[in-house]
């Protein structure tokens, strides 16, 4: 039977390995931690002055997000082929889309105020701020309105899809003039959702979110060409 102290070491440890993995998650995500990139224990051991437990925990639940994938030289940031990437990335955009179109029947007013909110910041963004913060509110309003679903499943299949492609968002919103369509195209949805629109809600994400994935795997492809 665990006696208080070790209740209290387990509860310290695990809320270690959360903070690890949220932290190599956001760099895997953002792209400061790019597909092929080597990761070891030992590594994430002396970056964050922990010993190799909490370190080989939080990449194994990185393994089981499929962020990070174990090679017999060892582990590193997952690489998709563009065939698989894309295989994701579609379904990704199914399952969002139907969760936006139930978020339009379902949304409260308090939730509609909280997309408003980063509807404000991502204007901003386009005309006094850095891609960086336009894409992190970018991410935050899709997620909102699948969020709105208020459905477990179809919100943690989407959290679960979204983790192994956004790391590659920034190949579409770093193109020349997508800041600002893209903050038009959202505009839009969101004139959709408040009117409780689902149809047009679930079209309009269908074909802003396709259009993005077809633009990312354009950019893949040419990097993949340039580099072979």
């Amino acid at each position: 039977m665990l006696n208080t102290k070790d209740i209290t070491r387990n509860l310290n440890r695990e809320t270690l390995v959360d903070r690890i993995v949220d932290i190599l998650e956001d760099r895997i995500l953002t792209g400061e931690l790019l597909p092929g990139n080597k990761l070891s224990e030992l590594g994430v051991a002396n970056e964050f002055g922990v010993s190799r437990v909490p370190a080989r925990e939080a990449l194994q639940r990185l393994q089981e997000m499929n962020l990070v994938r174990k090679t017999h030289l060892g582990r590193e940031v997952a690489t998709f082929r563009l065939e698989e990437f894309r295989e994701i990335h579609e379904l990704k955009n199914v399952v969002g889309a139907f969760g936006a179109m139930k978020g339009a029947l379902n949304a409260t007013g308090q939730d509609l105020k909280k997309i408003q909110s980063v509807i404000d910041k991502m204007k901003d963004c386009v005309n006094s701020r850095g891609p960086e913060e336009l894409r992190t509110y970018n991410f935050q309003f899709h997620d909102l309105l699948v969020y709105c679903s208020h459905n477990r499943k179809v919100i943690e299949t989407y959290t679960l899809l979204t983790k192994q492609v956004r790391w590659a968002a920034s190949l579409s919103l770093n193109l020349p003039d997508r800041p600002l369509r893209s903050t038009q195209e959202h505009l839009a949805i969101f004139e959709a959702f408040k009117q409780r629109d689902a149809k047009k809600v679930r079209a309009l994400m269908e074909k802003h979110t396709n259009d993005s994935m077809g633009r990312i795997l354009s950019e893949l492809k040419r990097k993949e060409k340039k580099e072979g």
